[in-house]
């Protein structure tokens, strides 16, 4: 079973540990500052603790690209938030020396968006939850992904057929791309674009500013909910986000509902292209 971690073990077991002493709890998730378990229906049961450890029991007839969409999801987002590595939920890559992060809520474009750049000479970064570590106080990307999740109408405007490749459900068009990057690897953060979608008119770039550019990257922590169990990491994510709206500009993206990926991606990458950045 694959898992971005290569230093995490992984395990499957006919029952998961439980969660000793949650400080949050539901039907569907429980975790303390080094534990995490989540039960999904029909799927499987999942566990990790202290940064490094994984088990899984799975349901019967469950495929393996399902549980690996929970593995390499929500209990990777947990493991790193335990080793109290700030992820964010956006996919990520290299425009011409430049590390670029685009976030958005689900459908705003995050991936397809990075296909597009990465299909038109950009190097493929990462894909949904993008790890950032921090160097002298300065932000990187740490490159964990090596496929990205299309939607079919996507892969069509992308021009790439999906006959060959895996669905992340059995029946559902949203299928696993192939792609090659820089595993393992980190790459100072430059930009942040924030995909939001309005009904009409044109693209419109909104460049944030103090508070507001504040809460803007913060509401893009991955699993942000994890943190009720988790209380020691607000004092370093506080940390962490001062040192990104300190450093990097982050940019409000409001796009037509409508717009074809390649059309919106060739207009970032021309704001890129000809300067339009505030450093």
């Amino acid at each position: 079973m694959r898992f971005p971690l290569k230093d995490v073990t992984v395990r499957r077991v006919g029952r998961v540990r439980q969660v000793a002493y949650p400080l949050y709890a539901d039907s569907f998730w429980q975790m303390s500052q080094t534990e995490f378990a989540m039960q999904v229906e029909g799927v499987g049961s999942f566990y990790a603790c202290d940064g490094k450890e994984v088990e899984y029991s799975q349901a019967t007839g469950v495929d393996r690209e399902t549980l690996e969409l929970y593995l390499n999801g929500s209990t990777y987002g947990a493991i790193l938030h335990q080793r109290k590595i700030l992820p964010l939920h956006g996919s990520s890559f290299l425009h011409q020396g430049r590390a670029i992060l685009i976030c958005g809520d689900a459908g705003a474009g995050k991936s397809s968006l990075t296909a597009s750049f990465c299909l038109n000479g950009a190097d493929f970064l990462t894909d949904d939850v993008t790890p950032v570590v921090f160097r002298e106080g300065k932000p990187y990307i740490w490159a964990m992904s090596d496929r990205i999740k299309l939607w079919r109408d996507t892969l069509e405007q992308l021009e790439k057929d999906e006959t060959d490749l895996h669905r992340i459900y059995p029946e559902v068009d949203k299928y696993y791309l192939p792609m090659t990057g820089a595993v393992g690897d980190f790459f100072r953060l430059d930009q942040i674009y924030i995909i939001e979608i309005k009904q009409n008119g044109p693209v419109e770039f909104d460049k944030l500013l103090g508070s507001d550019k504040f809460a803007a990257v913060r509401s893009e922590i991955y699993r942000y909910e994890y943190l009720q169990g988790m209380p020691d990491n607000e004092q370093f994510y506080f940390k962490y986000l001062m040192d990104i709206c300190n450093n990097i500009e982050i940019c409000r993206v409001n796009r037509p509902e409508k717009i074809g990926v390649k059309k919106l991606m060739h207009i970032i990458r021309e704001r890129e292209t000809v300067g339009n950045r505030f450093w």
